[in-house]
């Protein structure tokens, strides 16, 4: 597969030497960082039968240029599937090019195969046939986080506010009325000559519409999506829909002997005479960053290399990592946002794919807990220091939010040029693998608890029933035993110098110390990774304070993947801070900020919780638990 850039997006090219070639047309926001593994896959697996294909990201999404809340996006991601398919015939030289899109972008490839007139196959996995019940949709997503721990820290959002987002991700202004006038129905008549329709719900909608095209001479097929619920998950856990894929693919192939093209087609092929492959060299031109941006290959390993017009000799290069299973531009695209927002104060940075996640090569073929949390996964965040420091760099900082930051810390004490690391949310400092308690990762923690105990309908819950009171006590009352623990080990030890037992916490955080790294450590009030800071280093954080290279703080509206716009705003700005004020001695550079007075004012004191015996003792009436 190849990188390309064209018309202000940024996609991959998966070459092949047939005559039909393929355009992918991503779903929107989550449900592409959700599902990006297992639709390169598809990719490569139509690619490997002869079609080329061409996969991208829309404006203002993934690693293409423009933000969310341009106006117009959803005609300005019309237009990019049409300069997609413009571009796949010049590149490859395809006389008959078929669209494929999942959710929201089945819904696009529809709309833009109608307008484009010439497209041969059209496929649709679960397609939004009415585009407002996708927007209402996107609310009640909101709505339901809110109620889990993970959002109990955000605010909602009205219908009046002109914004409408679900995990990160959103529409504004008039884009939220422009897609809730969307109907297939009443908007497209024959987008194709051909519909292979993927169902995985609301089947009397999908046959009304299967029932409208073939009304109008289109060859329709209608299949099941059985796999549908195991695919549309968090990246952590999402699962190919290999037989849907093959079903796809085969249907795809099929179409390749199809009749003579049209006199559109023709004149196409005509204009373009002979296929011109993309450049060599992709780059990415964003003047309001002031910035180019480059895909880079180095050994297994993928990333965007995000480089100032006027770069500072004095600033570090930031390195991204991944957030969980998900590619290199992190939830609610804020790795992309900060990478853009530092290069406009003159920073370079680096967005990574670790081994086998995102656009890295190979893809691997699972992914789970103990991967992200490998000793490979630091190495591989350390390589990509390496790179940055052969590319000229004399020092690196890391950022990275839960796992990521797990790889940049540890990253940080085997590298030696790595002078900084900043950790948001992290929730192991040592990652005990399969010896850890079972399940215990998905409790919440204790602050949750302590708030939930006054809820009424959380004791009706219990008295019913439906939740796990009793675990949740022996969790927590075994994190205020490792707490008491090592807080009296820790202070003998301060007291005598002898180490009474083996620490790997805290012989880490030495390390990194010693090694001269500026770490600062951030967190959601009630985020889980904060109980495990607080059982490592106690209450009140206490035992961090010999540490003076070490920060730690809690952030206003922090919810923990950063899924909301505050809490990305907070997170980039108390970074970009720590990084002008901590690594480059210069604050005067950072420029003035309301969200940084605000944040001087509520949210940089040290992080202070109630203890873990007071919040267990109150968490018998909490429902979040396994």
């Amino acid at each position: 597969m190849k990188p390309v850039v064209f018309d202000d997006c940024f996609g991959w090219l998966h070459p092949g030497d047939g005559e039909q070639g393929v355009v992918l047309c991503n779903p929107f926001g989550y449900d592409a960082l959700c599902t990006h593994r297992s639709w390169r896959r598809l990719a490569e697996r139509i690619a490997a039968t002869g079609m080329p294909v061409l996969r991208f990201d829309y404006p203002g999404t993934g690693d293409s240029a423009g933000f969310e809340d341009d106006p117009q996006r959803i005609d300005a991601w019309l237009d990019s599937i049409a300069a997609a398919v413009r571009r796949l015939r010049e590149w490859t030289g395809v006389r008959r090019v078929s669209l494929v899109g999942l959710r929201l972008g089945a819904t696009l490839a529809t709309l833009a195969a109608q307008r484009i007139g010439d497209i041969d196959g059209l496929v649709l996995l679960a397609p939004t046939i009415v585009g407002r019940h996708y927007v209402r949709e996107l609310r009640a997503h909101r709505q339901s986080w809110l109620s889990t721990p993970a959002g109990m820290n955000a605010d909602p959002i009205s219908e009046q506010d002109g914004y409408v987002e679900a995990f990160g991700f959103g529409l504004y202004g008039d884009d939220i009325a422009r897609l809730a006038e969307i109907d297939l129905r009443s908007d497209t008549s024959a987008p194709a000559t051909r519909v292979l329709l993927f169902e995985a719900n609301d089947r009397s909608r999908n046959g009304a519409l299967a029932a409208h095209y073939a009304a109008h001479g289109v060859a329709v097929d209608r299949q099941t999506f059985d796999e549908y619920d195991r695919f549309m998950v968090e990246a952590l856990y999402s699962e190919e829909p290999a037989d849907a894929f093959a079903r796809l693919t085969a249907w795809l192939a099929n179409g390749a002997a199809a009749p003579a093209e049209s006199a559109h087609a023709r004149d196409s092929i005509d204009s373009v005479d002979k296929a011109h492959p993309p450049s060599d060299e992709p780059v990415l031109d964003l003047p309001a960053a002031a910035a180019l941006e480059q895909p880079v290959a180095f050994g297994p390993y993928f990333g965007i290399y995000c480089e100032p017009a006027v770069p500072r000799a004095d600033a570090p290069a930031v390195l991204f990592f991944n957030t969980g299973a998900s590619h290199h531009i992190g939830d609610g695209r804020i790795f992309v946002l900060f990478a853009r927002r530092l290069a406009a104060l003159g920073v370079t940075s680096l967005r990574m794919d670790l081994s086998g996640l995102g656009d890295a090569t190979p893809t691997a073929d699972t992914v789970t807990l103990d991967t992200i949390y490998s000793e490979r996964a630091c190495r591989d965040a350390a390589a990509g220091a390496d790179w940055l420091v052969a590319r000229g760099h004399a020092s690196v900082a890391t950022f990275g939010v839960c796992g990521g930051a797990y790889v940049g810390l540890h990253a940080s004490a085997m590298q030696p040029r790595i002078v900084g690391a900043y950790c948001v949310n992290l929730q192991k400092f040592v990652w005990d693998g399969a010896a850890r308690e079972p399940g215990e990762h998905q409790f919440a923690s204790s602050k949750v608890y302590w708030r939930a105990a006054w809820m009424p309908r959380k004791w009706l819950r219990a008295l019913r029933g439906h939740s796990h009171p009793l675990r949740i006590a022996a969790v927590l009352a075994r994190r205020a035993v490792a707490s008491a623990w090592l807080g009296a080990t820790g202070w003998i030890e301060q007291r005598t110098g002898r180490h009474l037992i083996v620490n790997e916490v805290r012989a880490l955080i030495r390390t990194i110390h010693a090694k001269g790294v500026q770490l600062r450590l951030v967190y959601g009030a009630y985020d889980v990774g904060l109980d495990e800071a607080r059982v490592q280093f106690g209450p009140q954080l206490g035992a961090l304070r010999r540490y003076t290279r070490v920060r730690a703080a809690t952030l206003p509206k922090l919810d923990h993947a950063l899924f909301t716009r505050p809490a990305r705003e907070v997170a980039m700005a108390d970074a970009e801070r720590w990084l002008f004020d901590e690594l480059m001695g210069d604050p005067s550079s950072v420029p003035a900020r309301g969200l940084r007075e605000a944040l001087a004012v509520s949210a940089l004191a040290t992080v202070s919780v109630a203890s873990d015996v007071s919040a267990a003792a109150v968490s018998w009436f909490d429902r979040v638990s396994p």
